[in-house]
């Protein structure tokens, strides 16, 4: 459970590669210009002229994978389950535009794309918004795109609305496990550095035990330091 971000996208073949290319550059110009200055990770993967995969600080792969309407149907074949095929498809229910007598005019044939990316575990609203804003740089060249965002920043605009949606999504999953422990549940927790299981009172900001928490103590670098003066005003620019 997150805030989450999801897109469904439909571009002809022939233009999917430049698409993908204009948005691979003002990925790696943000990776170099921005994330690099303030310690936020950004790697940026191109498997294909059709999919381009990017990685943001904490957030899920933002992914975009193009294919036929036949690899999908392929896919969802032999696996039982495509997520692609189920949201584009409505389940089946809907029959998917492959494109104008696409087998004489090959130039016509349409091919989809469809994913979405958690951003919960996000350390800074800038990261949500590279997301955001990578998302609407490959809606701007398909010839049809339909986006969802939880948070509305992508439609409204309004900062304050993603940290909203995160601050409530985090109150129901933390009164899910009130509810488990008060029922009888054991809910575990465990050192993220040493998996040894850990009291509520040895919990730190990063979930690490007392032990592992005093050992990897030590003083914020430069850098650091900059990167939390950006997170804190993110904050005061809602």
């Amino acid at each position: 459970m997150g805030v989450t971000i999801s897109h469904k996208f439909a571009q002809k073949k022939v233009f999917i590669k430049s698409t993908l290319d204009n948005t691979q550059k003002i990925a790696e110009d943000i990776k170099v210009k921005q994330a690099e200055l303030i310690g936020i990770s950004f790697k940026i993967r191109r498997v294909s002229n059709f999919e381009l995969l990017i990685d943001i600080g904490n957030c899920e792969t933002l992914a975009f994978n193009f294919q036929s309407v036949e690899k999908m149907n392929e896919e969802k074949e032999k696996k039982g389950f495509s997520y692609a095929h189920a949201v584009l498809t409505d389940d089946g229910k809907i029959k998917l535009d492959e494109g104008y007598e696409i087998k004489n005019y090959p130039q016509n044939e349409i091919w989809y794309c469809a994913d979405f990316c958690k951003t919960q575990f996000s350390e800074s609203l800038v990261e949500y918004i590279w997301v955001a804003g990578l998302i609407r740089t490959v809606a701007s060249h398909c010839v049809k795109a339909e986006v969802n965002d939880e948070s509305d920043y992508y439609h409204s605009g309004i900062l304050g609305d993603v940290e909203k949606a995160i601050e409530k999504n985090t109150a129901i999953i933390d009164s899910i496990t009130g509810q488990l422990e008060k029922a009888g549940f054991d809910v575990i927790k465990k050192c993220t550095q040493c998996k040894k299981e850990i009291k509520d009172l040895d919990i730190f900001s990063k979930g690490e035990c007392l032990t592992c928490h005093e050992k990897d103590f030590k003083m914020p670098t430069a850098d650091e330091v900059k990167k939390s003066f950006i997170n804190s005003l993110n904050k005061k620019n809602e």
